[in-house]
C-alpha cells in the first residue's frame, strides 16, 4: 500500500510547490490533486501547465495518486436537467484527460445524488430510480469513450449523497457499469454513519481501486463528525485485515481537513504518523 494525502489538506494559503515539499517531508508517497476553481490549478488549466505540475511532482519523486474535483456535486450526473447532467458529465470527462496528463490511472467520481444538500443550497431531490438509470447511462458511456481512450479508471466513492446505500448495491452498480475502467474509491470515514467500513470492503473486493482515509464520531451523526485519524469510532485494525483479506496495493489517501490556526504543518505530519501506526506503512 502507498501512502497519500488530499492537497485539500493544507492552507489554501500555501501554494502547490510548498504543500509537496511539505508532503514529501511528512513521509508521503503521493497526493491527490483537487482540480477546483480557486486553487492555482484547476480544470481550466492547459496541458502545459498540467504537464508542468506533473514534472515538479515527480521531481519530488512523488507521484498522483488520483484527480478530484467537487463541482461533480453542483452538476450531478442524476439530474433531472439534461443541460446540469451534460455539465457533470464533462467534469468527468476532463478530469480523466486531466489524470492522464498527471500521470495518474485514477479519478474519483460522486457517481449520482438522490440529495446534493449536503453542498448545494437549495439541493436538487431527484428519484431514486430517476438517479439511478441517469448515473447508470452516463457512467457506461464515459467509460467507454474515455476511460478506455486515457487508460483511467473511473473510481465512484461512497458519499453522502442518499444513493448506493449497501455495499450490495454498490458492488451490482459497478457490475451494471461494467468494463475495466470502472471501479470503487472506498472512503473508510464516510460508510461509518449507516454501516462498518470492514463490512464493506470484503464485498466490495477488488472494485476498489483507491481509499480514502479519516475518521468520524458517530455520536456527532453530521458532518461535524469527521475528525482526524485516531480520534473518531473506525475499527482501524479491522479496516486493516479486511484490506489485507482482498490483498489491497494501491493507493490509500488521507482525506483530511485544516484544523489548526497555527503551525498547520502539523496535521500533515500527524496524519502521516497515524497512517504509519494503522497500517504499517513506512
Amino acid at each position: 500500500m502507498k501512502k497519500s494525502i488530499t492537497l485539500r489538506a493544507f492552507p489554501r494559503s500555501m501554494d502547490t510547490q510548498h504543500r509537496l515539499q511539505l508532503a514529501l517531508m511528512a513521509g508521503y508517497d503521493g497526493v491527490e490533486i483537487n482540480l477546483e476553481p480557486g486553487e492555482e490549478y484547476s480544470l481550466d488549466s492547459d496541458e502545459d501547465q498540467l504537464s508542468s505540475l506533473r514534472e515538479q511532482i515527480e521531481s519530488l519523486n512523488l507521484k498522483v495518486s488520483s484527480v478530484y474535483n467537487r463541482q461533480q456535486w453542483y452538476y450531478p450526473i442524476s439530474s433531472q436537467d439534461k443541460n446540469i447532467r451534460q455539465r457533470g458529465q464533462e467534469i468527468i470527462e476532463s478530469l480523466t484527460k486531466a489524470a492522464s496528463l498527471l500521470g495518474a490511472d485514477a479519478i474519483l467520481v460522486v457517481p449520482s445524488a438522490v440529495d446534493n444538500g449536503i453542498f448545494v443550497d437549495p439541493p436538487e431531490i431527484t428519484s431514486y430510480d430517476v438517479a439511478y438509470q441517469n448515473a447508470l447511462i452516463t457512467l457506461k458511456n464515459v467509460v467507454e469513450n474515455v476511460g478506455e481512450k486515457y487508460k483511467v479508471t473511473l473510481a465512484i466513492e461512497n458519499v453522502w449523497n442518499k444513493f448506493l446505500l449497501s455495499p450490495l448495491e454498490f458492488a451490482h452498480f459497478v457490475d451494471e457499469v461494467g468494463g475495466p475502467w470502472i471501479g470503487v474509491y472506498f472512503d473508510v470515514g464516510n460508510v461509518l454513519r449507516t454501516g462498518f467500513p470492514e463490512h464493506w470492503i470484503p464485498l466490495l473486493g477488488k472494485r476498489i481501486k483507491r481509499i480514502h482515509v479519516k475518521d468520524f464520531r458517530k455520536s456527532v451523526d453530521n458532518i461535524r463528525g469527521f475528525v482526524n485519524l485516531l480520534e473518531g469510532d473506525v475499527n482501524w485494525p479491522a479496516v486493516k485485515e479486511a484490506l489485507q483479506g482482498i490483498n489491497y496495493e494501491s493507493w490509500i489517501t488521507a482525506e483530511v481537513l485544516p484544523t489548526y490556526q497555527y503551525h498547520s504543518e502539523r496535521l500533515i505530519y500527524e496524519t502521516s504518523a497515524s497512517m504509519d501506526a494503522i497500517f504499517g506503512i513506512t
